[in-house]
């Protein structure tokens, strides 16, 4: 699985990276899980890969905007939580969550959800996702506990 217009570029925070891929965000975690499994000691830097549906800008509306679109991946009957992680904004983050809560008719589970609305705020992009936590997100470093 390769993309020749894969773009990797630095973000204002701290170790951390973006990838702008062609490809399906979520195969390309997926595909990145495979190749831990059989090599998880390549991953020296890289520890956490986080699937992004939409990018948007770090404004209160484009993130409730962006959740609008993605919000019918949260099926009836299903639980969700709000979570926001937040780097070099002044964005208040429990003023996010409640307005994209606001959002969604569905039933708030903050212990175990069946689909976490993941914001990620960087400076002047936030990227935007609906994923099962412990499917969608790669750690490296919970990968190599779980080895020890």
């Amino acid at each position: 699985m390769e993309d020749p217009s894969l773009i990797i570029a630095a973000t204002p925070g701290s170790g951390l990276l973006t990838c702008l891929t062609t490809l399906d965000p979520f195969q390309v975690v997926y595909r990145l899980r495979e190749f831990a499994d059989e090599n998880p000691y390549q991953f020296r830097f890289a520890v956490r890969f986080t699937p992004m549906e939409k990018c948007v800008p770090s404004t209160v509306e484009g993130i409730v905007n962006a959740v609008v679109e993605l919000r019918d991946k949260i099926e009836d009957g299903e639980s969700f939580r709000v979570t926001v992680r937040r780097r070099r904004s002044e964005l208040d983050t429990m003023h996010v969550v409640r307005s994209v809560a606001e959002t969604i008719s569905r039933k708030v589970n903050l212990e175990r959800p069946d689909k976490t609305v993941w914001i990620e705020i960087v400076g002047e992009l936030s990227g935007v996702s609906i994923l099962v936590t412990e499917r969608d997100i790669l750690s490296i470093r919970a990968m190599q506990d779980g080895m020890h």
